[in-house]
């Protein structure tokens, strides 16, 4: 089996590079956190032009046509730059969703918007107190004539501030839970919207019989969301390791110059050990990263496909804890500073580690299925 990169991923991968490297540079990046939007419209353009916003969907409706491999290549260099602008929330959640439970018309529609960067979109689907469960849903959908009502509040939802329109998660009274699309402008629809500690945008969203259209089959919802949550957290898991890999390089680049009692402190052999022990864990998360890959593109879904994701993203937010931790201990006092990119990074990576589960709930869920490897009453 090959796990390099493709000639075109790769292609997709340094112009993807040098694209941020031009203008994603940390005080850039600075200044759109305190702007108000808090990311660049003209990067989200930008990206339009690439190709990137388009990347997994079908090319009649306006995509690229490729797959989530691309998507991941695609996460790891903006993983590398700490980017700010909503892609997960837009092309690989709601996007996705759309993709994969919309009819053929909201595919036209919604899809050809989102690869020209003409509409920005949010999966409304945390709730107060249901933690990670995509089921346990107390937002309503109602019957209204041709369409439907939606009232209810979801919390923590990615881009929410900034969505032009929901995908939101909601029962019906035969006690399905279906999805919906409702326009971010519609009467009903009232946001609080926050900032993440990552410096991403989010908001607490309250719908309050707000007019709604059914996505596709509400029937169909539970095995798109379920579909598009392993995509999403496959996808966070290459993003954690560009920013691992990231982190490492600063950290080493500062032992070489950052001098102490006459010498540069990369010299000091202890320092060198945590050093290495560092590299160790990011080859251990790319590894990972990899077969959380390899999992969602293979395309088989079961329990498999499930602890595999699991087993990766503990080993990730392992890695993520260990690497965030030496690279701001051997920093000192300016690894913590606004000014310098290592807390930074260490922010994204804390927040990557309790999206769609934390270790904890992996570990629990993965342990209750019995793990990687399935025991056998067989005695070789």
């Amino acid at each position: 089996m090959n796990l390099e990169l493709t000639e075109d991923q790769q292609t997709l991968s340094e112009t993807i590079g040098r694209l941020l490297k031009d203008r994603y540079d940390h005080s850039t990046r600075l200044e759109l956190l305190r702007s108000e939007l808090g990311w660049s419209k003209d990067m989200w353009k930008r990206y339009a032009d690439l190709g990137l916003l388009g990347l997994p969907f079908d090319e009649e409706y306006g995509g690229a046509g490729m797959g989530f491999a691309e998507v991941a290549v695609v996460l790891e260099e903006f993983g590398k730059a700490l980017v700010l602008e909503p892609y997960i929330a837009t092309v690989v959640l709601a996007g996705g969703l759309v993709a994969a439970a919309g009819t053929d018309e909201q595919k036209k529609s919604i899809l050809s918007a989102i690869s020209a960067g003409e509409s920005i979109m949010a999966f409304a689907a945390s709730e107060p107190g249901a933690r990670w469960s995509l089921t346990d849903v107390s937002t309503k959908a109602e019957k209204s004539g041709d369409g439907w009502t939606i009232s209810g509040e979801k919390s923590g939802v990615l881009a929410g501030d900034s969505a032009d329109q929901f995908v939101v998660s909601a029962t019906t009274a035969d006690g399905v839970v279906g999805l919906f699309l409702v326009d971010g402008k519609a009467d009903g629809v009232r946001r609080d919207s926050y900032t993440q500690q990552d410096g991403l945008r989010a908001a607490n969203v309250l719908f309050d019989g707000a007019a709604a259209q059914a996505l596709g089959d509400p029937a169909n919802a539970a095995a798109a969301m379920k579909s598009v949550i392993d995509e999403a957290t496959a996808g966070l898991c290459a993003e954690a390791v560009g920013a691992m890999g990231q982190m490492l390089s600063i950290t080493s680049e500062y032992l070489k110059t950052r001098v102490q009692f006459g010498t540069a402190i990369g010299t000091f052999q202890v320092l060198q050990h945590r050093s290495a022990d560092m590299y160790v864990s990011l080859e251990q998360a790319r590894s990972m990263a990899v077969t959380s890959r390899l999992a969602i593109t293979d395309g088989d879904e079961g329990l498999e496909r499930d602890q595999t994701l699991r087993a990766a993203k503990v080993q990730i937010d392992t890695s993520a804890r260990h690497i965030g931790q030496e690279s701001i201990q051997m920093h000192g006092g300016i690894g913590v500073t606004m000014e310098y990119p290592i807390g930074h990074y260490t922010k994204r990576l804390t927040v990557i580690a309790r999206t769609f589960g934390d270790t904890d709930s992996h570990l629990q869920a993965f342990a209750k299925a019995g793990g990687l490897l399935v025991a056998s009453d067989t005695v070789a």
